[in-house]
């Protein structure tokens, strides 16, 4: 399926108002089930990443697409589409990616096999049709770099089940909030180390 100018605008618009109000200035902490027991990622979405989700080509830099997008007023002479595959498979998903870190989800780390992907690890819902690829940052927290159409298991290995996300603001001290938690988990139960900052009291209320 092609995209022509303007469907192409409906659908980074609409998603880039998701991301806003979902993903951009969030961190969030995955905590997900290994063979040995259980290990974590922490990701942050921000400003500057959507363009590259998106996989557009602008003129305008990454913030001031995202800008355009989220105040409905990119104009069609300021993007170019050429319809690769890429693209096209990255606008299919791209209107659910603000749903991936509520949902149930998997995560495990990307295994090479020819794609051109430059990512450490993906996160992908259950439906096997959106994965996020992710790239480690010792400096700071991981950040998304890719947005793929297709089965997170087939990228990954092992791909592991996530127990429990949890989220905050990027000025927030603490994670105060779930925003996915897998059915019938005892969170409290969970042994969470403290230098990642969880709130006690969240594990308390769930």
């Amino acid at each position: 399926m092609k995209y022509d100018k303007k469907r192409v605008i409906q659908i980074v618009t609409e998603s880039a108002k998701n991301y806003d109000k979902f993903l951009n200035n969030k961190q969030f902490l995955i905590i997900y089930q290994t063979k040995t027991g259980t290990d974590y990622a922490e990701v942050c979405f921000r400003e500057m990443n959507y363009k590259h989700l998106t996989g557009i080509k602008s003129s305008l830099t990454a913030i001031q697409f995202y800008e355009a997008c989220k105040d409905s007023r990119l104009a069609e002479d300021e993007i170019d589409i050429d319809n690769e595959g890429k693209v096209r498979q990255k606008l299919s998903v791209l209107p659910y990616l603000h749903e991936l870190l509520y949902h149930n989800c998997m995560i495990g780390d990307f295994i090479n096999s020819g794609v051109m992907i430059q990512a450490d690890y993906f996160v992908g819902d259950t439906k096997l049709v959106l994965s996020v690829g992710f790239r480690r940052c010792k400096s700071s927290y991981d950040r998304p770099v890719s947005l793929y159409c297709g089965d997170v298991r087939k990228m990954t290995n092992p791909t592991n089940k996530v127990l429990v996300i949890f989220k905050k603001t990027i000025s927030e001290d603490e994670y105060k909030e779930i925003a996915y938690s897998s059915k019938n988990l005892d969170v409290s139960s969970l042994n969470i180390p403290a230098e990642l900052s969880v709130d006690l009291n969240v594990l308390e209320k769930k």
